[in-house]
């Protein structure tokens, strides 16, 4: 399913309903507490991520955990037009725990982050659209509940620290923030080794069976997107 198909995809979501074969989500939760599926097929490459978010969502808020140099934010903003983003990154250099290239110095950090200021702030179709948290993404939904910053996000999307343990965190911290009938997705659905450095594969794998819910992976063959939907029914 491309594109084109991702209206009667959003409809079907929309209504809390599910269909037969590969080219819509099942909202049926398995078994609680079974072994981990195998992921379904989305039906969408990552490319096409933000065109599945407007036709599912329309207009709502977003978040995005892990900003760095803003590809992912600008591409989001672009593509999902009706979109609120809550962009959060701490901006620092981690000393232990996050051993990868995108663990850039404190002052690469700030630099990138005044860039990705600098561009949104001169985006006109950004206006309004978006804001800056720079705060670890696994301290942010009690400060959310606290502030009343708004609704419950229908997409909250992991592309910071991809270890098991800084992916299961988030998982474990964002859930119950994302509004009923949202979806909880993310990067690089892969892992090596132990998950110690890359671990995302395992990490959402074994919070989809915890829970009893399938996990979509996109059409991508290197490193897909993956996607959970909580149950309930989605805002149109």
């Amino acid at each position: 399913m491309r594109l084109s198909c991702l209206l009667a995809l959003g409809a079907l979501l929309a209504l809390g309903q599910s269909a037969s074969g590969s080219e819509a989500w099942s909202t049926a939760p398995e078994r609680r507490g079974s072994k981990a599926a195998e992921p379904q097929p989305a039906g969408f490459s990552e490319r096409s991520l933000g065109g599945f978010l407007g036709q599912t969502f329309g207009q709502a808020l977003g978040v995005l955990l892990g900003v760095g140099d803003g590809s992912r934010s600008l591409e989001l903003l672009g593509s999902w037009q009706q979109g609120i983003l809550f962009l959060v990154d701490p901006y620092i250099h981690l000393r232990r725990g996050y051993d990868r290239p995108d663990n850039v110095d404190d002052n690469e950090h700030q630099r990138r982050f005044e860039n990705l200021r600098n561009v949104l702030h001169d985006n006109p179709s950004a206006q309004g659209r978006y804001s800056f948290v720079r705060e670890f993404s696994f301290a942010v939904p009690p400060i959310w509940r606290e502030k009343k910053w708004g609704p419950d996000p229908m997409m909250v999307f992991l592309d910071a620290n991809p270890s098991y343990g800084a992916v299961r965190t988030d998982l474990l911290a964002w859930w119950p923030l994302l509004s009923e009938g949202g979806v909880l997705a993310g990067s690089n659905y892969t892992s090596e080794g132990d998950g110690s450095v890359v671990g995302v594969k395992s990490a959402v794998d074994d919070f989809a069976a915890s829970m009893g819910l399938p996990v979509f992976v996109t059409d991508d063959a290197s490193e897909p997107v993956w996607l959970i939907q909580k149950p309930g029914l989605a805002r149109a």
